[in-house]
């Protein structure tokens, strides 16, 4: 397993850890805040992981304790290259708070049928 962490200033801490499974599934491990200020390296981190390793990807997002917009943004674009290359992202364990914006959003039904909810 690899671990990689991204440090932002006065923004806050998001830091992910990416093992692969036997399956060429990648399986990424995210904690703290997926916003304005984390969410292009996390894609970019995604995108890479996608090209490398395959298109097959799911991220735990339990350890998340916010995301914004671009945060969201990061999660379908990633998805959108996963899907381009046969592939999908697929989120486990989303925080309530988290899964009503993934519901509001119809998100859920993208990130499905992984995306439930951690109580």
């Amino acid at each position: 397993m690899s671990t990689q962490g991204i440090r932002l200033e006065a923004s806050g801490e998001l830091v992910t850890s990416i093992e692969d499974d036997d399956g060429g599934t990648s399986r990424v491990t995210a904690r703290g805040e997926l916003d304005i200020a984390s969410s292009a390296a996390f894609g970019i981190e995604l995108a890479r992981l996608i090209g490398e390793r395959g298109p097959d990807v799911v991220v735990d997002v339990s350890g998340l304790t916010f995301c914004d917009a671009r945060g969201l943004a990061a999660l379908v674009a990633a998805d959108g290259l996963a899907r381009r290359r046969g592939g999908a992202v697929t989120l486990t364990g989303p925080r309530p708070q988290m899964a009503k914006i993934l519901r509001l959003t119809d998100l859920d039904r993208r990130f499905a049928p992984a995306c439930t909810s951690v109580r």
